[in-house]
């Protein structure tokens, strides 16, 4: 009987299946690394952030009382004004730009790390654009009970901010 002769296919596939193994026996020996060895992390037992404060806590639930009683509102006034209610302009004007600075300042104080200052300068921001949404939606509240919601909603997210 003869023997098969080795050509270099086989002899390469013999070598890769080699070094497979290899790698493999490599890595089972191997501690795996922490990927985020070097990092600067705080300790694990660090406290829990403190909790918000009342005002804080005012501010956050009046924005999102503004967020929402705004987006019906604003859907309201699109609508009316699709229908040619041009009266309902400055209404959607301003809930469209008091939705912009309530969205923020929720994002700001919902994210419970910005300094005290800049939270104080945003929440003069936002009182005075709830305060123009809330002017805007009075002339309407009699009639669009999405402009009253809208109204009040700003209301109290402008006294809620003003406290601060």
């Amino acid at each position: 009987m003869t023997q098969p002769s080795l050509d270099r296919r086989h002899l390469l596939a013999g070598l890769a299946g080699a070094v497979v193994v290899a790698q493999a026996a490599s890595a089972q020996k191997e501690p795996k690394k922490d990927p985020h060895a070097g990092h600067l992390m705080p300790a694990m037992d660090a406290p829990p952030a403190t909790p918000p404060s009342p005002k804080i806590t005012a501010i956050a639930a009046g924005t999102a009382d503004c967020e929402k009683a705004g987006r019906a509102c604003l859907a309201a006034c699109t609508e009316h004004l699709a229908a040619g209610m041009a009266m309902m302009a400055p209404c959607q004007r301003a809930v469209m730009n008091m939705l912009a600075v309530s969205s923020a300042m929720a994002d700001v104080v919902g994210f419970r790390n910005a300094d005290p200052k800049n939270i104080k300068a945003l929440a003069v921001a936002c009182a005075l654009f709830c305060r123009t949404c809330e002017k805007a939606c009075e002339a309407h509240a009699d009639h669009h009970a999405e402009c009253k919601a809208c109204m009040e909603a700003c209301r109290a997210c402008a006294t809620a901010c003003e406290a601060l």
